[in-house]
Formats: C-alpha cells, sequence, structure tokens
C-alpha cells in the first residue's frame, strides 16, 4: 500500500515530503552533497534519502526534446549500499543501506518521454554508491573481488564487477600523463582464456615498456589506440602476423619500417609446440614440461632431465617428431638465418605435425615484412625476447576475470615510468620486468586467496 499510496500522491501533483521531514544532523554524517536523509524510525544503518531537488523548484530538462514542461510520473525505491569512512586514514569504515526514493519524469512537451531523474551518486543500475563502488575496485585491483567484498561485508555478485571497475579505470586512466610516443613500438598478441588481446609495447633505451592493453585485434580497436601517437616520431614497429593489426599500422605509421621479427616466429612455434605436449604429452616423465621442451636442448636448466626426456619421447613418436622440428628452428635462429632457411624449414614440416603449419603460413605470406627485420639497421634489444615471453606468460596465467579487471590490473595498478620535458608530464608505460612481477604477485593474491585488509 506505501507504493501505491505514493504513486497516487505523485500522479495528484503533490509531495510526499516537506522541509520538514529533512534530517540535517543524519544528511550531515551521510556527506553526500546531492541527497538529504529523511526522518524516520529506522536505525541509522539504513536511511531513506531523496535528491535535494526534489525540495526545489528546479524543472528537469527531458532528455529527448530538452522541454522544462516535466513532472513526476512515479517514484521507485532504489536500494543501495554505501560506505562511511570513520578515521582520516580510511581503515575503519560502516556499512549502511541506502533506500533511495528516485522520481522518474514525463514530459508532457513530446509525450513520450519517462526519464529517472538523474543523479551522480551512483551509476545506473548499480546497487552499490559510488564511493563504495570505488572502495571495491581499487581493492579488487590486487585482490579477488570475492576476498574484497568480504572485507567490506557486502554481497560479491560477478555481473556487478564490470560496472564497479569501469568507471574507476576511467578515473585512473583521466589520470595519466599522455603517452611519449617511443621511436620504436611493438604489438604482440597475448592469450588469455582463449581470447587474443593485444599488448603495445614501447622500446626506449633498450627496455621494453608495455603502453596498453586493447580490448581486440580489430582495426578500428587498434588504429583509435596509434593515432593517439605522433607518428613522425615512430621509425619502426614490430608487428605480431595479424592482417588487421597489420592494417592499422599501415594506416597510421605510412612511414615506419612495419616488420615481423625472429622472436614472433619463435613465440608461435612454442604455442604450437605446446599444443602438441598439451596433447601428446599427458603424464610425460618431466618436471615443467611445458618449459624444458620448448627451450634449446643445449640451454636445459637441469642435464639430469635429458635421459627422462629420451625416455618419455620413445613411446609419443608425434611428440618426438615435432620436438625434433622444433630445436631445429630454434638452432636455426640462433644463427644468421635468412628467408630460404625459413621456407626450407617450413617445407619439411612433418606431415603429422600439422599445427606447426601455421607458422608455414606466416612464413609464406608475412615472408617481405620478414626481410625487412633481417635488414633492420637496428634489431631489437637482446632482453626483448625475454619480456616479450614473460609479459604473455604472466597474462595467461592470470585467474579468470572479464577483459576490464585484467586491464585495469595489469595498467591501472602498477607504476607507470614518467619523464618531464618542458615543463610537461609524459609517461614511457611500465618497465616490462615490473609488470610481470606485478601480474604474478597480483594473480598469486587471487589464486592463494589472500584477504584483503589493513593488517
Amino acid at each position: 500500500m506505501y507504493n501505491e499510496i505514493r504513486w497516487e500522491e505523485c500522479a495528484l501533483g503533490k509531495k510526499l515530503y516537506t522541509k520538514e521531514n529533512i534530517s540535517k544532523a543524519k544528511t550531515e554524517w551521510l556527506g553526500i552533497p546531492e541527497l538529504v536523509v529523511l526522518k524516520t524510525n529506522r536505525d541509522d544503518v539504513v536511511l531513506e534519502v531523496v535528491h535535494r531537488r526534489y525540495f526545489e523548484d528546479e524543472k528537469l530538462l527531458c532528455p529527448a526534446c530538452r522541454s522544462s514542461r516535466t513532472r513526476c510520473s512515479k517514484i521507485v525505491d532504489r536500494k543501495l549500499k554505501d560506505l562511511l569512512w570513520l578515521d582520516e586514514d580510511h581503515k575503519t569504515f560502516q556499512i549502511i543501506s541506502l533506500l533511495y526514493h528516485q522520481r522518474y519524469m514525463r514530459c508532457d512537451n513530446c509525450g513520450q518521454s519517462v526519464f529517472p531523474e538523474p543523479t551522480e551518486f551512483g551509476e545506473k543500475g548499480c546497487k552499490f554508491t559510488n564511493r563504495l563502488s570505488d572502495a571495491l575496485a581499487d581493492g579488487t585491483f590486487q585482490f579477488s573481488y570475492k576476498k574484497v567484498c568480504q572485507h567490506y561485508g557486502v554481497p560479491a555478485s560477478t555481473a556487478s564487477v564490470g560496472e564497479v571497475m569501469r568507471r574507476r579505470i576511467q578515473c585512473r586512466e583521466s589520470l595519466l600523463p599522455p603517452v611519449r610516443t617511443p621511436h620504436i613500438i611493438s604489438i604482440v598478441e597475448v592469450v588469455f582464456f582463449g581470447e587474443f588481446y593485444p599488448a603495445v609495447l614501447g622500446i626506449w633505451d633498450d627496455e621494453v615498456y608495455c603502453l596498453d592493453i586493447l580490448r581486440d585485434s580489430s582495426e578500428e580497436t587498434c588504429g583509435a589506440f596509434l593515432k593517439t601517437l605522433d607518428a613522425n616520431q615512430v621509425e619502426t614497429i614490430y608487428v605480431d602476423p595479424v592482417d588487421s593489426l597489420f592494417s592499422a599500422v599501415n594506416q597510421y605509421f605510412p612511414m615506419a619500417s612495419i616488420v615481423v621479427t625472429d622472436e614472433a616466429i619463435k613465440r608461435y612455434a612454442r604455442n604450437a609446440m605446446l599444443d602438441i605436449i598439451h596433447s601428446d604429452g599427458k603424464r610425460f616423465p618431466v618436471v615443467h614440461k611445458d618449459r624444458r621442451l620448448t627451450v634449446l636442448h643445449k640451454d636445459l636448466d637441469d642435464r639430469t632431465v635429458v635421459p627422462r626426456i629420451k625416455e618419455g619421447m620413445k613411446s609419443r613418436p608425434r611428440l618426438q617428431r615435432a620436438y625434433n622440428h622444433h630445436q631445429r628452428l630454434l638452432e636455426l635462429m640462433e644463427t644468421k638465418w635468412s628467408m630460404e632457411d625459413l621456407r626450407t624449414w617450413s617445407d619439411q614440416i612433418p606431415t603429422e605435425v600439422d599445427e606447426f603449419l601455421a607458422v608455414g603460413d606466416i612464413i609464406d605470406i608475412f615472408g617481405e615484412q620478414l626481410s625487412g627485420f633481417l635488414t633492420l639497421g637496428e634489431k631489437p634489444p637482446n632482453n626483448y625476447q625475454f619480456a616479450v615471453q614473460g609479459i604473455c606468460d604472466a597474462i595467461k596465467d592470470m585467474p579468470h576475470c572479464i577483459f576490464d579487471v585484467m586491464r585495469g590490473r595489469c595498467i591501472f595498478s602498477i607504476t607507470h615510468d614518467t619523464m618531464e620535458e618542458n615543463g610537461e608530464l609524459w609517461r614511457y608505460g611500465i618497465k616490462s620486468s615490473r609488470l610481470t612481477e606485478k601480474i604474478n604477485e597480483i594473480s598469486a593474491n587471487i589464486r592463494e586467496e589472500r584477504d584483503y585488509g589493513y593488517q
């Protein structure tokens, strides 16, 4: 009956509350500028609130026709959780419940539009106020969303994590200085739970920095980021062999040298070899087989595993042929190789090892870009392959989450390197070693279910 009365009174053009219904003390205690707290018999943990403009003569404009001929059509109760900090250090807090009486307005001018009273203290559809949402997001950058929600004593719904994180990500992104365009850019696809996301890297003084991770490999998405860079500064671009990525870099950097590196060939071959290990190498008698079966035989960190590798291969002929052929590629890449060498390796791919055919296609289709890499005057720094593999492995091993959370943890929870030039602050990105270290730390926090909170 309570809602029906409010509906009827609203329809009659009457207001349910007057300024005498305002609790000034509780309004000040709540501390949300656009809300006022109503006097009720409830405990302080549950507050009934309305927007400040409820008691003002301000007419809301219709979003459709911009007319001010609007009136209240109905009032809908919206329940939200809120966070009150009880000290200046933000270590002690109280979670309270708000019952927000939100007005819906009808436009008498166009007759079609019914719209909710706009708010700034909480996002549309979110069950948390912005200040609680921001606290949850800040914790989720480093720990699991579930553990952070447990710390604050609020329900952890996976449906709300995207809404919680996107707002904070936008805030942190807006605070970052602009990117100082490097002379050398690399675009590498990282794999995260079967999806491919381009990581944009920059190289400064033989150090590899991560600039951003993009939502997808489409030409539009990649182009939207690349156009923020100064095309006149870019001299060389290392690109993964993906048509849409090549189209984007060709469009925005037509004067740059665009190449496919030996690192890309080795990475794609390693991924193919891992697929074979996972399909044919079950119960293989070697610990850390993914790593030890994808490095050069001579670089094995433990020579005692050599007999076990030979023993394991005896009953796995397809894995043996794949391993031998992958070793030949790694040995070739250690020498001063040529395109003819790569084509020969591709032609000799064993018939039954079709996982390597994708690498052969890259050699065939992107031969011009591989040849361009061979003629580069300045090759990638010595730590380039190690840096790229470290980033790819760290992201691949992260616990499952939506893209926004993954990107937020990688890009907006780790310190960027910056420099000041002519009084303006610029950023290089995140140094690769720091990026992989912090990602692995965040993954450990989540995987080991470490508690979030102040010790």
